[in-house]
Formats: structure tokens, sequence, C-alpha cells
């Protein structure tokens, strides 16, 4: 971590110590993970009492920003609002996105006992999801590129091509950083997870550009055997039907349909 970046968090300690709401400050992101440019803003996790986080969640007043705190040129400080139990939850069956953000987390002030230990065991690839996911992430590959993807060319539907080639890409990706045991860090952050990956195809990356860039039937067939072939992802076209339809269309069963979906 930066010298600078360092004391602007020990600075918002300083500011936020006495209050009794506060129960610890946790310092991630770039800056935790030592990828932080000098100009880089310093994200944080706010853990507050129960009390304090339900009467902030009630008016949505969940992200906090203070960009006086930092003395260096672009620098701010913002994060997020949360409770214990987000933590604890972080711990126990956290999405890969909320376990990537604690990567390298720091413990700058807390009232909780042996919080930093807590927050180093969060970061750790999900084991039991991973065949799964992969199994999953396929289903999805060969739907949005064996099925949508040349319907909306087709069709001359442009939303409908430019959605699921990103959809495409997306979830083949998804499946190598499975394969790598590398967690999905956000949509942001996906091109360089996955060139960071050791284990993929040869190409990859510069045949994502290309299918991102300029879609057409063949750079998407081209796409879908590269995949395929790189190794038995052990579901056949016939059953990726019946995952899509699970995952994306029946999702609402059992739980609260996503928010694109509502």
């Amino acid at each position: 971590m930066r010298e600078h970046h360092r004391k602007a968090a020990e600075r918002m300690v300083d500011l936020w110590r006495d209050r009794e709401e506060l129960l610890a400050i946790i310092v991630g992101g770039s800056v935790a993970k030592g990828t932080a440019r000098a100009s880089s803003d310093v994200d944080v996790y706010m853990v507050m009492t129960d009390q304090e986080f339900e009467a902030r969640r009630r008016v949505q007043d969940l992200f906090y920003y203070n960009p006086d705190i930092c003395d260096y040129e672009g620098g701010y400080i913002d994060g997020k609002i949360i409770p214990y139990s987000f933590v604890v939850q972080a711990e126990q069956r956290g999405s890969e996105p909320t376990r990537a953000s604690f990567i390298g987390s720091e413990v700058f002030f807390s009232r909780i006992p042996d919080l930093q230990a807590l927050v180093d065991r969060i970061p750790v690839y999900p084991e039991a999801n991973r065949e799964r996911n992969m199994r999953d992430f396929y289903a999805q590959v060969l739907l949005y590129g064996r099925y949508f993807a040349k319907q909306a060319i087709d069709q001359d539907n442009e939303f409908m091509l430019r959605h699921a080639v990103s959809q495409l890409v997306l979830f083949a990706s998804r499946m190598l950083l499975a394969y790598n045991r590398v967690l999905f860090p956000c949509h942001k952050s996906l091109m360089a997870a996955t060139a960071g990956a050791t284990q993929k195809p040869d190409g990859y990356m510069d045949a994502t550009d290309q299918l991102l860039r300029e879609p057409n039937k063949e750079r998407i067939d081209a796409f879908l055997t590269m995949i395929s072939g790189y190794q038995e992802w052990g579901i056949t076209y016939d059953q990726a039907v019946s995952l899509f339809v699970e995952n994306n269309e029946w999702s609402w069963l059992e739980q609260e349909p996503a928010i694109q979906d509502r």
C-alpha cells in the first residue's frame, strides 16, 4: 500500500473512531491488492451496528464518499456501509465479486475481535461451486453462441446481437476463471482477470477482442469451437437448453427475480 493511501485511511479512522455506531473500517480495492495507481481512490467497507445499518438502509444511505480526507491529486475515499453479519455471510456464501472485493483487505480499525482473520477467509475460491459453475456457464455459452447470436444476425437485431455476444464472452471467460480457480472480480475487471489465468486456449484473448468488436457467424463458430474443444465440459446441447431455461427463465421459482426480469 502506498504511503499516501495509508495516511488517508488512517485519517479516516481518526475521523470516525469515536463514533459508537462504527464497528470497523476495512480497506480493500486496488489499494489493498497492490494494483493501485498513485491517484487511485481508497475503497473501504464501513462496518456499522445493526441499528445504524438498518436506519441507513431505510433511507438508502449505504454509500460513503469523502474527497477531503485525501491530500493527493484526484484522491478520495468511498465505500459501502455494511453490518457485521455481511462479513460473516461473505465468508460463508458470498458471491465471487464480493469475495474478490476482499482480496488483500486490511482491517484498519475494529471493535470486533479477530476480524482480520475472518476477512482473510473471504477471498477464497468456492470449490464446492466449481463443477456446477462450469457446467452452467457452458450452457450459457452454447445457447448465446449457437442460438441467440446467430438469430440476431439473421434478424438484423443489433441489440440482441450485442447482448448475446457480450454474454457469450462473459460466460466463456467465467468458465475459464472457474477452471483456473480464479474469482470473478466484476465485469470491469473480467478481461484482465481472464488474461491473467494461466490455463486457457491459445489465442483466446485475441479471439475475444475480435468477436466483441466485429461479431459475425464465422467468428462465433470459431469461438465456440475453441471453447468446446479446450476440454470436456460434461453436457450435451439438449442438456444445455434445459439448464438455460432453469437458470434464466425459471429462476424466479426459487428466489426473487433478477432485477432485469422484474
